[in-house]
């Protein structure tokens, strides 16, 4: 009995004790031209919130310009369903807030019927910007590229999401915690750390503090690779930008673009960056993506699918900016937040950060690495762009301004020549070349009162009960 009892308890311990598994090692190196990748990250709106519209802009006295510009699924495609929305007014930058949540979102999805969102979020849902918000924002798309089927991880608010987005996992479902929190080796951080691959965190916070330090355990041991934009400015100037940048606009009040806020600062924020990304010594081998945390509550008319068994949530904009990224593209190839991750690990040639990454498409299809285009100045309408730093002073803004003079630009290369088609969709995952995962079981960090070390005490105390007590009464 004695021998029986200790098998169990062995059992146990290693089942609840072990750490993740580590897959096989790659040989970390470029695969491609990309040797920086940047990506900037906002909050709460959906595709057709944003781009339901593009490229159309009655305003504009390019019109031929416009019919030769690519168009996503968007509003566009369903012109009925326009009946049920409301532009947002031009000189508005914003929009009361839809209710938001995992409960408001699931009853907007209504199991992909995608006519909840009243019910769920409310009537601020049912709101869409145009060209008169949005022109450079659609500039970036115009003539870069953007994703017409990109989706959220989760049909849920910021938290869970951020986690797919720097994890592949996420062990919450709304926004609750810390805790639970994930190990810093499960996130993109630990892989790229394992592998002596640099990465930084940039947040507006001039104390830089991360507002997911708490989800991720042990990145304290890494506060110096924790930075304010101020330093992302310095390293692209001096060639010193880590391999992998995150930059968040959530940890800055008024840039982060969220309802009920104004989306005019961070909008200038971005196209600010964008202008010193482009000039400087990392542009010629640099890439960025722009996306969004969550649907915040607008209205998207896309049923989400299922990926390696997991609902996703709305469509969110992704736009693609890169020396290599094709001209006016659109892509609709099936992608979440992971799949970024997928590219980082594709391209250093990585195994798959866990499962979930492993069997999510990666987003190559926006590049042509055989050509490399020059870098760009964007303006921004009447509105001056920061020229030294990036914190924008926009004290009051007229009531008539009007951003869709700056939508289209002309074209760094005439779309009747280029050489590809300015639509497509691939389906291509790590799984596919066999990269291997690097996590095999995503595991949590939890109060001792909802951990497994409590049950395995209690089976302890349990075994030890049975063996000995009765020993005892005799």
């Amino acid at each position: 009995m004695k021998k029986v009892a200790l098998i169990i308890v062995l059992l146990i311990s290693v089942i609840v004790i072990l750490p993740a598994v580590s897959g096989s090692i790659s040989q970390p190196g470029e695969r491609t031209p990309i040797k920086h990748v940047i990506n900037i990250y906002f909050e709460n709106h959906t595709f057709d919130n944003f781009f339901g519209t593009y490229p159309n802009n009655p305003t504009s006295a390019n019109q031929t310009l416009i019919s030769e510009i690519s168009k996503p699924v968007n509003l566009l495609n369903n012109t009925s369903l326009m009946n049920s929305l409301t532009p947002v007014a031009t000189g508005t930058f914003s929009t009361p807030n839809p209710i938001e949540g995992y409960s408001a979102y699931h009853i907007d999805w209504n199991h992909g019927k995608m006519n909840g969102f009243i019910q769920g979020s409310g009537q601020p849902s049912m709101t869409y910007y145009t060209a008169a918000q949005l022109g450079p924002m659609w500039d970036l798309a115009e003539e870069y590229g953007m994703s017409d089927m990109y989706f959220s991880p989760v049909i849920s608010e910021s938290a869970p999401n951020t986690l797919y987005y720097l994890a592949g996992f996420s062990p919450v479902f709304n926004d609750y915690g810390p805790p639970p929190s994930i190990p810093i080796n499960e996130t993109i951080f630990g892989e790229l750390n394992k592998y002596g691959i640099p990465w930084g965190v940039y947040v507006g916070d001039n104390n830089k503090s991360f507002d997911m330090s708490g989800y991720i355990q042990g990145i304290g041991a890494y506060s110096n690779d924790i930075y304010n934009w101020n330093t992302l400015l310095q390293q692209l100037n001096n060639g010193s930008l880590p391999a992998v940048s995150y930059v968040f606009s959530q940890d800055a009040n008024g840039y982060d673009t969220g309802a009920p806020g104004s989306l005019l600062k961070g909008e200038v924020w971005l196209m600010s960056l964008i202008n010193y990304i482009e000039s400087s010594p990392e542009w010629n081998s640099t890439a960025i993506f722009i996306t969004w945390d969550d649907p915040g509550g607008y209205f998207d008319q896309v049923a989400p699918p299922v990926v390696d068994g997991v609902q996703l949530g709305m469509r969110l904009p992704l736009i693609v900016v890169s020396p290599y990224a094709k001209e006016n593209y659109i892509s609709s190839t099936v992608l979440t937040h992971s799949s970024i991750l997928a590219f980082i690990d594709y391209n250093w040639n990585l195994p798959a950060l866990n499962g979930f990454v492993s069997n999510v498409n990666i987003p190559l299809d926006f590049f042509d690495f055989n050509e490399s285009r020059a870098p760009m100045t964007f303006t921004f309408g009447n509105v001056s762009l920061p020229t030294s730093g990036l914190e924008v002073n926009i004290t009051q803004v007229a009531s008539s301004l009007d951003l869709s003079s700056t939508f289209p630009l002309a074209p760094q290369q005439p779309f009747q020549s280029l050489h590809y088609s300015e639509h497509g969709e691939i389906n291509y995952t790590l799984s596919s070349i066999g990269a291997g995962v690097l996590v095999k079981n995503d595991v949590t960090y939890s109060p001792f009162y909802s951990s497994p070390y409590l049950l395995l005490i209690l089976v302890i105390a349990a075994v030890l009960i049975v063996e000995y007590l009765p020993r005892r009464k005799k």
